[in-house]
Formats: structure tokens, sequence, C-alpha cells
């Protein structure tokens, strides 16, 4: 049994594991609770790295609570192990069962119950961990964790409004419940995000630019540039530090400190994947957001435009949570777990270098020769300065075929192929060497002619996705692109070696990547996915909608429309329930009225001046007519 805290130490009932705080009835539960519990009450592998978790992910809503790289925002940080954790808003749970593998003690709080009771059952082995549902409103003001998390709900706690009270509020109520130099951890999009201003809708209201405008439109929830959250988080009482998340905290590949931006442009603008994914809706093609990110980072202001801010707010003096010679550290955790990589970027004497390490050290294997994979990416590995191979060919055209023919003049003929060794892996350096790095994988059965066609492949779907497919005319299909390059290196592209590229590389993926819960299925399907990528319009490789500008002005309207439809919709709907309350109201005063007219005839003789009417009539005889 772990130790107590306050929150522990209240007498409340249980429902479902979970104790019982309050009852906030927040409403912004999204239906896939009830599926989500199903899968979880029915896995065998609860951990973080669980890969059979991820296998049952069907959608965003599933996926954002189920794969492991849900937790590399807490991964990112070195949280104490003796540490006691309180999560304000847990969710479902992917962050909390990290929380309880890594710390002694967690305090989970989830206002919505039915995510809750998915949060205990992911967690039910852990006897560290409490979940409760409530809010931090319910959480004793005493100065009790080490750590407190608050990971995409600050956007939240004032329901949109623009005035910092709320927000205020919740930042010193966190302050209460943290020791002295304990650390205040929150996560958040960032609504100057080079994404956003590339043309991705903000994430909760499916807008576009509404964080940029400063939602002039109602909003349900409200996000701060990095200016604003610090002063905020100073007012609070904390002294902040800031890193920079990419795509986002809720996926993170990337994440970045200050000294990060400081030291390596070249690093900066490389180390991010662009586009970042649009989850639910597509986006109009604005910007390039690669080179919209290369632009702020040569102007010296990329760190205010990361997607996602991650905030590590210290109250007084303490251990930090991110080490002072980490610049970066990067996941790749969008592979079969014993295959997955944590890799840092460290400052040291001699200058950059990556460092490497299985994510889950537990899981990890160097070798499957039953399947022909060898897997050993360098533990450490110097950063080289210069231009990526891939940037230089695209900025420089003419240079293409000789560029194209240096880089084919290294590739091997070997039994296990370096498959790593492909032009965007590629450093030309001031002195005009190539040099190649981030050599993870050989893979057997990769013939020299096909590990040339990956690497022609791969340039040509970076390219489309880099550049405008203007750039690229007259080729029209990434297959077109490809044959064309081919040519500069003399090599013949064959509907055989089109198909033997096509098996290699489905295997090579299927062994490796996390699509389907079978490899078969997975194969099959990488197969078809890559054919259908050589048949791909250059213009389609870079996603998103093309920007056109009466098809925006069109869209703009039809928001606009709907917004009144909506609000027209809500005034109809407070004039039915009031008209229905008044009907309600008249009927009741219309029945007791009969019942009460009923009673009076039953009860009551005829008045006098009924009675002497029928006398007079009855003397006239007219009753008798």
């Amino acid at each position: 049994m772990s130790e107590t805290t306050p929150l522990r130490g209240l007498d409340v009932k249980t429902a479902e594991g979970c104790r019982i705080l309050s009852d906030p009835d927040l409403g912004y539960a999204d239906g896939a609770e009830s599926r989500l519990l199903e899968i979880v009450q029915g896995a065998s592998d609860l951990s973080s790295s669980s890969q059979e978790l991820a296998d049952s992910a069907t959608d965003w809503a599933t996926r954002y609570s189920l794969v492991p790289t849900r937790a590399n925002v807490v991964r990112a940080l070195d949280l104490p192990p003796d540490a006691k954790v309180l999560e304000i808003g847990c969710g479902c749970g992917p962050i909390t069962r990290y929380l309880g593998e890594t710390c002694a003690v967690v305090d989970s709080v989830e206002p919505m119950p039915a995510r809750a009771a998915v949060a205990r059952a992911r967690t039910r082995d852990l006897d560290n961990v409490e979940v409760f549902v409530g809010t931090l409103d319910d959480v004793p003001p005493v100065p009790t964790y080490d750590v407190v998390m608050v990971i995409g709900v600050l956007e939240y706690v004032g329901r949109g409004a623009l005035a910092p009270d709320p927000y205020l509020a919740f930042l010193r109520q966190c302050h209460a419940v943290l020791k002295d130099g304990g650390t205040l951890v929150v996560a958040i999009e960032n609504p100057l995000g080079v994404k956003y201003i590339s043309g991705a809708v903000e994430d909760h209201t499916n807008r576009p630019f509404d964080s940029l405008e400063g939602y002039a439109l109602e909003s349900p929830a409200r996000t701060f540039p990095r200016r604003t959250l610090a002063a905020m988080l100073s007012e609070a009482g904390f002294g902040a530090e800031f890193l920079g998340a990419f795509p986002d905290y809720k996926l993170p590949r990337v994440v970045m400190s200050d000294a990060m931006f400081r030291s390596s442009d070249q690093l900066v603008a490389a180390l991010p994947r662009f586009p970042s994914p649009d989850y639910l809706v597509p986006r109009l093609q604005l910007a390039d957001e690669k080179l919209t990110w290369s632009t702020l980072v040569a102007s010296g202001v990329a760190e205010h435009f990361a997607n996602s801010l991650i905030a590590l707010a210290r109250k007084g003096q303490g251990s930090a949570l991110w080490s002072d010679e980490r610049l970066a550290v990067m996941f790749a955790s969008d592979r079969q777990p014993e295959f997955a990589v944590r890799s840092e970027v460290r400052g040291t004497d001699g200058g950059l270098q990556f460092a490497r390490s299985a994510l889950y050290p537990h899981r990890a294997s160097s070798a499957d020769d039953d399947r022909g994979i060898r897997h050993a990416p360098a533990e450490h590995e110097p950063v080289v300065a210069g231009r990526e191979l891939l940037q230089v060919v695209l900025d420089h055209p003419d240079e293409r075929a000789d560029l194209l023919r240096r880089w084919a003049a290294l590739v091997p003929d070997e039994q296990w192929a370096p498959v790593d060794l492909v032009p965007h892996n590629l450093i030309l350096t001031d002195d005009d060497r190539l040099v190649a790095i981030d050599q993870e994988w050989h893979v057997r059965g990769y013939e020299r002619d096909v590990l040339l066609l990956r690497g022609l492949v791969l340039t040509a779907e970076q390219m489309a996705g880099r550049t405008r497919a203007e750039r690229l005319r007259p080729h029209e299909t990434v297959l077109d692109l490809v044959t064309a390059m081919a040519q500069e290196i003399e090599l013949s592209v064959t509907d055989e070696l089109i198909d033997r590229f096509c098996e290699r590389e489905a295997g090579f993926q299927a062994a490796v990547n996390t699509t389907d819960s079978s490899e078969a299925e997975r194969r099959h399907r990488s197969a078809q996915d890559l054919r259908s990528l050589l048949s791909l319009p250059l213009d389609d490789v870079r996603g998103g909608l093309r920007f056109d500008f009466q098809w925006a002005r069109a869209r703009s309207d039809i928001d606009q429309l709907n917004l009144m439809i909506t609000q027209q919709k809500e005034q109809a709907e407070g004039q039915r329930v009031a008209l229905e309350h008044d009907l309600a109201v008249y009927r009741k005063a219309h029945d007791e009225a009969q019942v009460e007219l009923q009673q009076l005839r039953s009860r009551q003789p005829l008045s006098l001046a009924r009675r002497v009417a029928r006398r007079v009539l009855a003397g006239t005889g007219a009753l008798r007519r």
C-alpha cells in the first residue's frame, strides 16, 4: 500500500474503483468512453507501451487514448521515481498509466465519471495510483505534491472566457497544492503555432484562424501565446521555462528547449516533420508549413511558433525536470515496441551530439533474422553541419542529376542493404562531402536496383511534399518524377522492378509499423499504398485542400450561415421550451379548474335566482312547451 495524501484521506464513496469527490457534470464526453472501457477491461497488456491496446484503436477518439505516443509528453521529462504526482484531468488514463509506472504516488482527478472509469481500468494493477471523480476544487489546498500535471486542461477551465481571472485562479490552486521546489507541468496548444498560420483549423472549434484572431467568435476553450502564458504563470507565483512540441503535445514526436533554438538553426528546421497531421478536419493549403517554419527559424523567433507549448513552472527552487545538457528529444514510437527509439540532442564540449536508446528497454530487439531485419541505431552520433542533400536538390534543380549520381555511387550491392542510405539522410557539408546520418536499418533482400528505386520514391514523395507541384513540372505524378530521376542515374524503371520494390518494402514496413494488428494485413495494405503513391498526382502528395479564393470565401460564408442558423436554432429552442412550460402551466390550471367546477356542481344546490326562474317559467307554461 503506497503512502497517503490529504486527498486520499477524504472520506468519500467509491464507484467502479474510483473515489467520488463531486459531480461536476461538465458534459464533454466524446462518446468513445464505453468502447474504451470495453477495450481496456479486456486487455492483458495495460502498459504505457501496449501495442495490444494501440491495435484496438479504430478512430481518433480511441487512438488518442490508446497509442503509446500519447505519453511522450511526459516521457520527455525527468520525473523523480519518488515523486508524488497530482494529475488534473486524466481523461481515459494513457498518461496516468505512464505516471503510475514511473512515480511513487499518483493521484488523478477527472470530472467525467465515464472517463475516470476507463483510467481506473487502465491502472487497475497499480497500487500506487488512485483515480478520483472531481476537479481541482475538490483537492485540499495543502502543499503535498512534487509534480502537478495539467495536460490539455488549462484551455478549458474558463470555458472560453477571454478574461484571465478563471485561468489565474486555477494556476494559483495548482501553486497551493505543490511543495516548495515542486513543478507544475502545463501542456497546451499554441494559438500562434506554425500549423495554424499555415491554415490548420483551431483544435477546439474546427475553424481556421480562430486562435490567430484572438477567438473573435464563441469558443468552448482558449489557448494562450507563450508570452501571455508566461505572464499568467508569473502572476500565479511560478518561474517558468518553455519547451516546444511537434506536431503537438497530444502525439509528440519532437520536444525542443530554448537552448536548442539558440544552438542550431539547421536542426531546429529539420527535426519536426511537416505538414503536421490534421486529425479531424483537413486544412486549406494556404502556406507550406515546412517553408514557413524555416522562415521563422531563420528570423530567430521560431520558439514562439511551436505548435504546442510545454511549460515547466517551478514553485521556488528545486530539481529540474529537463536537464541542462538536453537540447531536444525525439521519439520514434509509431513502430512495433521492440523497434521504438528515443533520441536526444545533447550539447557537449565537442559540439552537438545525438544520443539514442531503446524507448522501451524491456521490449527492445536489435535483430529479427527470420524476417530479415537488423535494427542498430548509433548510440552516439555527432551532428554533422551542412545542408540536407534532398533540400539542395530542391533548391538547385540544375544540379539534381549530378547530386543524385553522387548519392547512387554510395549505394552498395550487399546482402544486408542499408535502407536508410537515401538522399534525405545525407548531409552535404561545407567542404562538399556527402555524409550519411541516422542509419538505423539493414534489411535482407533489397537488391541494389531496388534500393536505388526506394531512395528515388522517397525522394519524389518528399520533394512533392515540401514544395508546390508547379516547381516540379512537367512531371504530373510521383512515378513521372521517379522515372525522370532514375534516368539521371541510369536506372531503368520497369514494371518488374516496381513489383520487386513494392514486395520488399511492404515486407519491411509490415514488420516494423503499427498500422494493423495482423502483419499479413499490414503487408497487403503497404503494397497497395506504395502502388497508389506512385500513381498519385504531385499536387495531391501535400494533402489537405488546395487554396482557392472563391472556395475559401464560400466556405467562410457557409460558416457564417451555419453560425447564424445555430444561433437561430438555439433561440427557437429556447422559445419552444418557454412555450411548452407556459402551456403546461395553463393545462394544469385548466384541469384544476375543471375539477373544482365538477365538485361545485355535484355538491352545491341551485342558486335562488335559478329556482325563482324555474317557478316563473313553470307558471307561464314555458317549460311544458
